[in-house]
């Protein structure tokens, strides 16, 4: 199976993720609370619907015009450390796809990777200091992968599940022996959190 995205279809994923932030923005936003101010629900609600406005004017040439547009309406919506997050990511992405109408998966790859990248270099984070990192880096492992063997469809659905080991995602089980959420050393702040861990951003 030969998977490629073109405009209209990235146009549509943004949206998709507007929506699913909108929906998801009050489970998001309890969990912050348990170490930051409790608005990253908000934050993302509002980022990624103000990217989903923008790539509804239609008035973006190619994919890497609408993401690198994307983030910067991400980061005036939502502001705060996470719309530096995003629009790093987004421009670092947008980058890869400049001049681009449509994608092949080795495409997706690459903007995946590079925008791992910007958010590494941005936010000074690396993988299992619970942040978004902790399900980037699987996803972009399990997409190679699958592109490595040939299997275009086995990529897509390595890409929507990551890989199979557990990883430190907002959804993972609070190790009371790991580094807490801000990646200081364990202390009564991280076995304060009995549930579910939320991660830095």
């Amino acid at each position: 199976m030969r998977v490629e995205l073109d405009l209209p279809d990235v146009r549509a994923i943004l949206g998709r993720l507007a929506e699913v932030f909108e929906e998801r923005k009050d489970e998001l936003n309890d969990l912050d609370t348990k170490i930051g101010d409790g608005d990253h629900g908000f934050s993302m609600a509002r980022g990624f619907g103000a990217v989903r406005a923008h790539a509804e004017g239609g008035a973006d040439k190619d994919i890497g015009e609408l993401l690198m547009a994307g983030g910067m309406q991400f980061n005036e919506a939502a502001g705060s450390t996470i719309g530096i997050l995003m629009f790093s990511a987004l421009r670092e992405a947008g980058k890869v796809a400049a001049g681009k109408t449509t994608l092949r998966l080795s495409d997706v790859a690459d903007m995946l990777e590079a925008a791992i990248t910007g958010i590494t270099k941005r936010g000074k984070a690396t993988v299992g200091q619970k942040t978004i990192l902790d399900s980037l880096s699987p996803a972009l492992t399990a997409l190679r992968e699958g592109l490595s063997a040939g299997e275009e469809e086995a990529a897509v659905v390595g890409l929507r599940c990551g890989r199979r080991e557990p990883v430190r995602t907002p959804h993972a089980r609070c190790d009371p022996q790991s580094a807490e959420p801000d990646g200081s050393p364990t202390g009564e702040r991280a076995r304060s959190i009995p549930a579910l861990c939320p991660g830095r951003s």
